[in-house]
């Protein structure tokens, strides 16, 4: 057991000797931190260049969104589609009137609003009728005319006679179309309109 000591002691003192004089553990330690940061380099690279891929491929499909609804570009009322995914409705698309009416939340840019669900673009308790509203729509496919609340340029919140309809395209996707009829004047008693 003795030797056993005696000779594990010299080996510990020659590899320390060695690192003293020559730093070895040093500059491995160097060389695998360089060698890894330059991998984790190339990784990121490669990630920044799908992210800017994916980026545009996005802004692409928007604007072919906008081109497949462009009857709805120059129409009086404001319109906007959801695409129904999973349990939740993601707004598709808005037209020039809806962005003229709304788009002071959104920065006026149509590409803002799009690819979200209401939970992330207006209050909660504002969602959350849209979203009962919309769920309607989808399960029965009848028209819907309702009384929404939506948010104006002044921050008050006004009254909407809103009609919203369902279109299924292709066996596949479930459509929620909206048109805002008629924005009600402010501080007005909602159980008296028909």
């Amino acid at each position: 057991m003795n030797k056993l000591t005696i000779k594990s002691k010299q080996i510990l003192f020659v590899f320390s000797n060695l690192e003293k004089k020559h730093k070895i553990i040093t500059y491995v330690s160097l060389l695998f931190l360089t060698v890894s940061t330059y991998f984790l380099r190339s990784e990121n690279e490669d990630v920044k260049i799908e992210f800017a891929t994916l980026q545009q491929r996005n802004i692409g499909l928007k604007q072919n969104l906008i081109i497949f609804n462009r009857s709805y570009e120059g129409f009086p009322l404001p319109i906007w589609q959801k695409v129904k995914r999973g349990d939740k409705f993601i707004m598709n698309y808005i037209n020039p009137e809806f962005l003229k009416m709304v788009g002071h939340d959104f920065n006026n840019n149509e590409y803002e609003i799009m690819g979200k669900n209401d939970f992330e673009l207006f209050p909660k308790n504002i969602a959350q009728l849209y979203y009962e509203n919309d769920i309607a729509v989808s399960i029965t496919g009848e028209d819907l005319n309702v009384v929404e609340n939506i948010v104006d340029k002044d921050g008050n919140i006004r009254k909407a006679k809103v009609i919203k309809w369902r279109y299924i395209k292709d066996n596949k996707d479930t459509l929620i179309y909206g048109m805002i009829k008629e924005l009600l004047p402010l501080n007005i008693d909602v159980t008296s309109i028909k």
